[in-house]
């Protein structure tokens, strides 16, 4: 409406002025007629009418020229405004969209951070709770230890002093024994008292011996007791572990989801942050886009300001040749145009603020978010060395307790330690509450803020929407300027506006009393001019008729050019819907290969992680299966050994048993022939229970074959032939089949076997622990290798108890479960036959089947009746002993005898020769040679029998000394095991000097801990004095532009009702530049943004100086004109 009327003002303009012509005309014409001395002064008007009409209708030209240009420019303006207007709603709705969305996320984010400090919480309280237990159980394991040590010093003691006692004594038989033998290689002849001192020392040696043994034993005894006590106080300490391990275990568990829930939360972080980012890219670009719409928009506001204020004036100041229907519709068309301009103007100006309000806040919710993710990431990586210390703490700890059988006495150190790290965490935990009370505090204020924001924004908004009108709030920009002030303003100029009606009303007035007057003047000008108008009017006919002409010819090539673009839009459309086809078929086959490579990819990473679970089973499994290799290839050694042993034992047991068998063969001689036919008897049992026995055997190994689910077992290419049997999982037995039907079982179980989809499931589930940890390990950090460790430790104790579940049917050990299963088997019988054969046995007296001890027992009696038969042996000895001097005193004298029967012979011989000799002395002489011959015979049967004694003696001598050389071993053994207690004790200084390095590093890490508190704290610090810092940069600047809007509108109201420029006051912040960059990059942005602020509200102001001397000479312009009418009214009305 307002563009009709504005088209439909120039023509109303030319009908007057033409009106006014013709009355003129007319006038002049009346005035020829009456009166021939005014015809000078009519051609005069005449000639001044033609150059004023001339005048007008170059006028009216450029008028309607410039009022066209100036209603494209409003059309131009009014849709760009509309477009701006269209764009600030939409990002009013993102950003209102994006509030509501960084709330949500806000709120969710901080409900997560309570749940996981609550958990925190939790998690520390029952850490407390296992710290005490784990106090009390060191308490009682220091008091078992203490009496451990005690008792372990008096049996030190005790050995010390056991050890002294034999090491004198065995010098002292080493000392008699070189005696002994110095003895006997010096002094052969002197036996007797050599064998006196033997038998001295052979009692003094037994005797000695038991009380060795009694003391050994006692010995054993007591060691036994204090293995026994070591063996109680080690399964308490067992039972104690596996209750810590137990308990930690849960907490790592607990730790691990609070892990995982901290990094649900980062991630969420991530993503709030990526698309807070984005938001605030989309922001920046709506700023600079709604600058480049304001900047535009504030040039065409002053240039319509300009074009209205011209208008305006051209109206007022030709107002006194129109009529009174004319005016108020002007007057209506410029208010409305006045109103509208300034109600979006005002307009504009409010959603810029509240942009910059809104560009404000999201600036500051970042901020703090940032703090926020700072906050959250200090905690994080507090939580974190919390936890990596909690890790190297239950290390130590697990490594402690491994060693807590050899190195028992740290416990007392080690809870002292425990007491400080505890306090320690007392302390921190205390930091931490108090932290999270202050992140509450912040976070309700933050709330309470954004929510008094908010609804002085909604207020702000409603009152917008409803009236157009910008409605006071108590805390608001325009709270210094009350309601009726600023209507008293309006009312000043309203009254200005009437008076300038009225006085144009008089002057109205005035002149139509003048027109009248000379109205009938001008009728016979008009009648004179009648023809000439009416030539005029042909005229003008005719330019209409052009005008119409080239009117429908511009239509018609409009439509011609529609109608080609009308055709090309249907031959693009065709083809857009074509490629939309093509386009839809290429999405359908993308779509189709995106579902193909995305279950490529599945099936693909399936592998992967089968491949890799697998990977981390096998290599666990081998690891397990190696050393259990080993252990097995040392058993067999050990077995090996130990057969051996017992062969032995069995060879000494034999030849015990022969030697008491032929020490006592002279009594068995003496049975008789019921006792040889009763072990005949014997001898049919025995061999009939061997039968029994095979059969049993064989038996069992047929079961056994039938049951076992052994593969096949591998021997070629181990250690010292020993193999490795290999079974299969899920078997059946085999009862009562073929071997060809055995076969082809077997090979379907180990098909069905390597095949098995349980197992690999098993086996995937087992390792996924694993598998995540291995993923997420980093191979510099010592925190990761424990955490793999536990990983492997915990998938590997579930993979076997997998294992164990599919693999139940495979007998583990089926003759031991066998062996004693019902009270009346055959096995129990024969024991029972068994027991009471061999009884029998030993009652009948049969040495074959006694036991050792009994035959030891034996051996031991007729080892003393033999040496009570050597006392008496050696008493005979001492009898034949003075038997042998006497015999050799006469063997002496039957030398004696001899000489003087040899010298009786020599006489004899010479008395033969001499033959002087008689018959008689011959008799006597052969009779007294034939008694010596007889006396040294017997002394030849004498000193036969004495060197068969002394043979004897020399084996007994012999025997002693292999018995000394036992009691040498035995000694030897024992200064052996005092050799290795020597050796654990060194070891165990060894244990308590490492332990003594990991306290000194636990103190380390300690004091590392609280130098990380420390730091954090004074980062808390500074993080509080930038934000408090920036809150009171953040009020200055808020201060300053409630300051500057206030003067814009002071300005705005202080200016004339003509005068529509916009003045800017000059903006002055450079208070905040001075006070310098004292905090962190938070305070650095909101100086920056200052300082953007400020170079963006310099750039509007000399934007608006310049248009503003860019519009100077276009009013200077259309001023020319103007004052040109105004002279040419004022001559016509002087003139009249």
């Amino acid at each position: 409406m307002i563009e009709i009327m504005n088209l439909s003002s120039p023509v109303s303009h030319v009908n007057r002025e033409t009106k006014r012509l013709c009355s003129k005309k007319s006038g002049s014409q009346s005035l020829q007629n009456s009166t021939a001395s005014e015809l000078d002064v009519a051609e005069d008007l005449k000639r001044k009418l033609c150059q004023a009409k001339e005048e007008k209708v170059d006028i009216i030209i450029k008028h309607n020229q410039e009022l066209r240009d100036y209603e494209i420019q409003i059309v131009k303006l009014r849709s760009e405004f509309e477009k701006g207007e269209a764009i600030r709603q939409s990002l009013e709705y993102a950003l209102a969209v994006a509030k509501k969305d960084a709330r949500l996320r806000i709120c969710t984010a901080e409900e997560k951070l309570s749940d996981a400090r609550n958990k925190l919480a939790e998690l520390q309280v029952l850490n407390e709770q296992l710290q005490q237990r784990l106090v009390e159980s060191e308490k009682t394991f220091h008091i078992a230890q203490q009496k451990w040590k005690e008792q372990q010093q008096k049996l030190a003691s005790e050995k010390d002093d056991i050890l002294r006692t034999h090491k004198d004594e065995y010098e002292l038989l080493l000392k008699e024994r070189g005696e002994l033998e110095s003895v006997l290689q010096m002094r052969i002849h002197e036996l007797e008292g050599a064998l006196q001192m033997e038998k001295v020392s052979q009692a003094e040696a037994l005797s000695d011996l038991e009380m060795i043994r009694k003391e050994l034993k006692e010995v054993e005894n007591a060691y036994e007791r204090e293995k026994q006590n070591a063996q109680v106080n080690l399964e308490k300490v067992n039972r104690l572990e596996r209750e810590y391990i137990f308990t930690n275990k849960q907490m790592n568990e607990k730790i691990e989801e609070k892990e995982e829930v901290i990094k649900d939360l980062s991630e969420r972080l991530r993503e709030n942050e990526k698309t807070r980012r984005e938001l605030q890219e989309k922001l920046a670009m709506a700023k600079k886009h709604q600058v480049f719409v304001t900047e535009t928009y504030e040039n065409n506001m002053m240039e319509l300001k300009l074009l209205l204020d011209s208008f305006a004036m051209s109206g007022q100041r030709t107002a006194g040749t129109c009529k009174d229907k004319d005016k108020p519709s002007s007057l209506s068309v410029l208010e409305t145009l006045r109103c509208t301009l300034t109600a979006y103007q005002n307009k504009l100006e409010d959603t810029s603020n509240e942009l910059k309000k809104m560009n404000a806040l999201c600036e500051n919710t970042r901020k703090e978010l940032e703090i926020s993710k700072d906050k959250m990431y200090v905690l994080s990586q507090e939580l974190k060395e919390a936890q990596d210390k909690l890790a190297n703490a239950n290390k130590e700890l697990n490594h402690l307790h491994t060693e807590c059988a050899e190195r028992v006495a740290l416990i007392g150190t080690l809870q002292m330690e425990l007491q400080n790290v505890q306090q320690c965490w007392e302390e921190e935990k205390i930091r931490a509450a108090e932290s999270e009370n202050e992140i509450q505090k912040l976070t309700r204020a933050y709330r309470k803020d954004m929510e008094e924001k908010l609804t002085f924004l909604h207020g702000l908004y409603q009152h917008l929407v409803v009236g157009c009108v910008l409605i006071k709030q108590p805390e608001g920009i325009l709270d210094r300027f009350s309601w009726s002030e600023l209507c008293a303003v309006l009312q000043e100029n309203v009254d200005a506006l009437i008076l300038d009606l009225n006085r144009a009303n008089e002057k109205i007035s005035h002149l139509e009393c003048i027109c009248k007057k000379k109205s009938d003047t001008m009728k016979e000008l008009q009648r004179s001019q009648e023809d000439e108008i009416n030539k005029m009017a042909e005229q003008m006919k005719a330019q209409e008729s052009c005008w119409q002409k080239q009117k429908k010819y511009l239509e018609q090539q409009y439509s011609d050019l529609l109608g080609e673009v009308h055709a090309r839009a249907q031959e693009y459309q065709e083809t857009a819907e074509k490629n939309k086809e093509k386009i839809s078929v290429l999405e359908k086959r993308r779509d189709q290969l995106a579902l193909e490579n995305l279950y490529v990819k599945n099936t693909l990473t399936q592998i992967q992680k089968e491949h890799s679970s697998l990977l981390a089973a096998c290599a666990l499994l081998a690891g397990a299966l190696y050393p259990l290799y080993g252990r097995s290839c040392a058993m067999s050694l050990q077995r090996d050994l130990l057969q051996d042993q017992v062969n032995v034992y069995e060879l000494v047991n034999q030849q015990i048993r022969t030697l008491v068998h032929v020490l006592s063969g002279v009594e068995e001689e003496k049975e008789d022939d019921g006792k040889i036919k009763r072990k005949k008897f014997k001898g049919l049992i025995h061999v009939f229970r061997r039968g029994v026995i095979t059969v049993l055997a064989a038996n069992r190994l047929k079961v056994l074959a039938q049951s076992s689910s052994s593969l096949f077992s591998l021997i070629n290419g181990f250690k010292e032939g020993i193999g490795i049997l290999v079974c299969v999982g899920d078997s059946k037995g085999k009862h009562n089949m073929s071997r060809h039907n055995e076969e082809g079982i077997r090979c379907v179980e180990a098909l069905n076997w390597f095949t098995s989809s349980d197992l690999l499931t098993a086996i995937i589930s087992s390792v996924t622990e694993l598998q995540d940890v291995i993923c997420k390990t980093d191979p510099k950090s010592s925190v990761s290798g424990r955490l793999l460790v536990s990983a492997a430790r915990n998938s590997f104790s579930k993979l076997m108890d997998k294992l164990n579940v599919i693999m139940e049917t495979i007998p583990l050990d089926s003759s031991r479960s066998i062996a004693y299963v019902e009270k009346n088997s055959l096995i129990q019988r024969l024991a029972r036959g068994l027991h009471k054969i061999n009884a029998r046995a030993l009652e009948a007296g049969s040495c074959d089947r006694q036991p050792i001890m009994k035959s030891i027992a034996s051996l031991q009696k007729q080892i003393f009746e033999f040496t009570q038969r050597l006392h008496t042996v050696e008493v005979e000895r001492r009898s034949l002993r003075l038997e042998l001097a006497e015999f050799k005193l006469n063997f002496s004298k039957m030398k004696q005898e001899a000489d003087k029967a040899q010298s009786l012979k020599e006489q004899l011989s010479l008395f033969k020769q001499s033959k002087l000799i008689a018959h008689k002395r011959f008799g006597s002489a052969s009779e007294e040679l034939n008694n010596a011959l007889h006396w040294e015979h017997q002394a030849q049967v004498l000193l036969n029998e004495q060197a068969q004694q002394l043979q004897e003696l020399n084996n007994k001598l012999e025997l002693h000394s292999s018995e000394e050389a036992d009691k040498n071993q035995v000694l030897s053994e024992t200064v052996k095991r005092l050799s290795e207690a020597k050796m654990e004790l060194r070891r165990k200084d060894q244990s308590l000097r490492q332990l003594n390095r990991l306290l000194t590093q636990l103190e380390q890490d300690k004091r590392q801990l609280k130098e990380s508190i420390h730091d954090a704290e004074s980062a808390l610090c500074m993080a509080a004095k930038d934000r408090e810092f920036i809150i009171n940069q953040m009020k200055s600047v808020e201060s300053t532009l409630h300051t500057v809007r206030d003067q814009t509108l002071l300005s705005w109201t202080a200016a004339t009702r003509n005068d529509f420029t916009l003045q800017l006051p000059k903006l002055h912040l450079e208070t905040f530049a001075v006070e310098g960059l004292k905090g962190g990059p938070e305070v650095v942005a909101f100086q920056a943004v200052i300082k953007s602020f400020m170079d963006v509200y310099q750039l509007a102001s000399s934007r608006i100086d310049i248009l503003v001397k860019e519009t100077a000479p276009h009013q200077f312009h259309t001023a020319s004109p103007v004052s040109k009418l105004q002279t040419a009214c004022v001559q016509e009305s002087e003139n009249v």
